[in-house]
């Protein structure tokens, strides 16, 4: 009689309660960049947590740090995984907040963390190319000024010897 406690079939084992997230993936059509598997040990994830908030703020319109933490979480925790992150699961985790923006998002944080992979540092061409840019555009803005400056200078310089010439006149 100890044995006959409990009598049925588990969730696990009635196909009513099958994994819905499992059935979504396999439901659905996949970029091809997310069969690529990926170590995220080769990657620096401290410079895609910008470039991931700057683009929840162009897809969802907010900043939203919950769900920018779901993220990053992820993507740490799968890390210590040997078979690495599956953007589909990814994916299917944050459609609740990215709705039709999920699919778009994912394959360009996907290309990103493959681009991160393949490099030495573990930061995309992409991430550093902007910044070279950026640098770039911030040269030029203080150059502008520096001639700006030194064009006040030169004006200030003529406005007092003009005013020093016409008082020695006046005396």
């Amino acid at each position: 009689m100890a044995g006959n406690f409990f009598k049925g079939t588990s969730t696990d084992q009635d196909s009513r309660f099958g994994d819905k997230e499992r059935k979504l993936i396999m439901n659905k059509q996949w970029p091809e960049v997310f069969n690529r598997k990926l170590n995220m040990k080769n990657i620096d994830l401290s410079v895609i947590k910008p470039w991931i908030e700057k683009k929840m703020i162009q897809y969802i319109g907010i900043e939203d740090e919950v769900v920018q933490r779901q993220i990053i979480n992820y993507l740490e925790q799968q890390s210590e995984d040997i078979r690495g992150p599956d953007p589909k699961v990814l994916s299917i985790q944050i459609m609740g907040y990215f709705e039709k923006n999920t699919l778009p998002f994912m394959t360009e944080l996907w290309n990103l963390l493959v681009d991160a992979e393949g490099q030495d540092s573990g930061i995309p061409n992409q991430l550093l190319d902007s910044k070279k840019l950026e640098y770039e555009e911030k040269k030029k803005e203080l150059q502008r000024l520096l001639e700006r400056q030194k064009l006040l200078y030169q004006a200030i310089e003529y406005a007092e010897k003009t005013r020093k010439k016409t008082k020695t006149e006046q005396q």
